[in-house]
């Protein structure tokens, strides 16, 4: 019987509500979404039609008077459900200072998943 396969996930993500937009940087098209989780390395947006994966996209998070952006690539994607964006790498400080306070804001009140966007993802 083959191994099962490798848990690729690298970052714990949590589960979140907050107010999002990707822009695909090849097409300039913009949409508004949701996120519904997110971690140190990709977030996943809530949409009935997401971007293809491979897509460049501009990710744009609003929570608690903070906004959080950074360049990232689609994934993954699952049709009329949602696509998991992994971040670039390295985050910009500010950025990542805005990211960081959210995840502890959500580490407090519930457990960690593990994330879909660790190391392995493409960039």
């Amino acid at each position: 019987m083959p191994d099962p396969p490798a848990d690729r996930r690298g970052s714990p993500r949590f589960p979140v509500a907050m107010d999002a937009e990707a822009t695909d940087l090849l097409t300039r098209t913009m949409v508004k979404l949701r996120c519904s989780d997110l971690s140190l390395s990709g977030c996943y947006l809530d949409t009935l039609n997401p971007m293809d994966p491979g897509t460049p996209v501009w990710v744009h998070l609003v929570h608690g008077g903070h906004i959080f952006e950074a360049q990232g690539k689609v994934a993954y994607a699952v049709l009329r459900l949602g696509m998991g964006v992994a971040f670039a790498q390295p985050i910009p400080a500010d950025q990542l200072a805005v990211l960081s306070d959210w995840l502890a804001e959500a580490g407090a009140s519930t457990t960690p998943q593990p994330s879909l966007f660790g190391s392995s993802a493409s960039r």
